[in-house]
Formats: structure tokens, sequence, C-alpha cells
């Protein structure tokens, strides 16, 4: 895929977060070489470009991170 995601994939991104979660407040990354692989709350980050959108509903807020490659 090429870099940068569109903003269609960042919200199809978003959504699959919020279906595949429970928690009120989400924040999900993911490397844009493996997008498959969704990590939760992360807190190690690897050296390369990042892409973030943050998205809110009525009730919740996710906040998608894309790294360019892991």
């Amino acid at each position: 895929m090429s870099w940068p995601p569109t903003d269609e994939q960042i919200r199809d991104i978003a959504i699959d977060a919020l279906n595949n979660s429970t928690k009120r407040d989400i924040k999900v990354l993911l490397y844009w070489d493996n997008p498959s692989l969704m990590i939760y709350d992360p807190s190690i980050f690897s050296q390369t470009d990042y892409i973030r959108q943050e998205f809110k509903t009525e009730e919740r807020i996710i906040e998608v991170i894309i790294g360019r490659q892991d």
C-alpha cells in the first residue's frame, strides 16, 4: 500500500478498532507495512514517520496512529 494512507483508509481503521474494543477511549497504533496488526494503548514507538488522527462519536474517542514502517 502506498504512503501516506488516505482519509478513507484511516477512517476504516478507526471503525475496526471501535468494533474490536469495548473501551470508551481508544488509542490504536499500527504500522503501514503490517496494517493487520493493531496495537492498543501503545507505549513504545519506532523511529519512523507517523500520521495521527482523532475521531469522536457521541460517547467514544479514538486516536489512530499509523507509522510508516516498523
